[in-house]
């Protein structure tokens, strides 16, 4: 990143000018990468350029950052689908990034919602249960319904201590409209008893809310979970 690294260059080059033109040639030579302006990069010792977009990001996004998402749902192997489009939360703006065709996009956010990651991991991605209740809450990571759905049950079937997690998330994420979505998912999946925990969460409000924001404003509402169920919950309906 020239803004952050140049001058440790000109400490090698004797000057400024020394380095620019330097960086000129290996960028005529094809040996240096323009990503965007105040982003370079350098093949490895074999020429190949190796790195990957979300390493990119994990160097130019501010602190705290959170990659989340269909990419998430890639790096924790709950989905088959590739997604293009990286959605990052950030605690201030940051214009998009493109690379080999792919697309950081980076949402602004308070710090309090950035959270939910392992601790010293980089690049940093959703945990497993944050980014289930991303996808499953808002429509903004561009995750089909029915993905997210599938998300959900594929994670729980490898490791059934996941609910106990999702619990936990919801309770930091402070959102009861969340709670109620994910919670009604949980029942339809997997039982009363594994979403009792849940129905702990969804506050006194009688006023149902939608189970996917952004769909049809109409449906059958569960009394329980007061949610109108405008999206399919079978796993075998791929619809969403």
């Amino acid at each position: 990143m020239p803004s952050q690294d140049l001058d440790i260059a000109d400490e090698l080059t004797g000057s400024r000018a020394r380095t620019q033109k330097a960086l000129g040639r290996l960028v005529q030579k094809g040996q240096l990468t323009t990503v965007r302006k105040d982003l370079l990069l350098l093949p490895d010792a074999t020429g190949r350029v190796t790195v990957g977009l979300d390493q990119l990001i994990d160097t130019v996004a501010p602190e705290p950052y959170l990659i989340t998402g269909g990419r998430a749902l890639e790096h924790h192997q709950l989905t088959d689908q590739h997604f293009f489009s990286v959605p990052v939360l950030v605690p201030t703006r940051v214009s998009p990034l493109m690379y080999r065709g792919e697309r950081a996009i980076f949402l602004a956010t308070s710090h309090e919602h950035i959270w939910g990651w392992v601790d010293d991991e980089h690049p940093r991605y959703a945990t497993p249960e944050r980014v289930i209740v991303d996808v499953v809450d808002s429509p903004r990571y561009s995750v089909a319904f029915s993905q997210a759905v599938s998300a959900l049950n594929l994670a729980v079937g490898r490791d059934r201590e996941l609910l106990k997690r999702l619990v936990e998330v919801l309770g930091r994420f402070g959102s009861v409209a969340a709670v109620r979505r994910v919670g009604l998912l949980v029942d339809r999946l997997f039982g009363a008893d594994a979403a009792a925990p849940f129905r702990q969460l969804i506050g006194e409000s009688r006023t149902p809310v939608l189970l996917r924001r952004g769909g049809v404003t109409h449906g059958p509402v569960d009394p329980t979970w007061r949610v109108i169920v405008n999206a399919s919950t079978d796993l075998e309906e791929r619809g969403g």
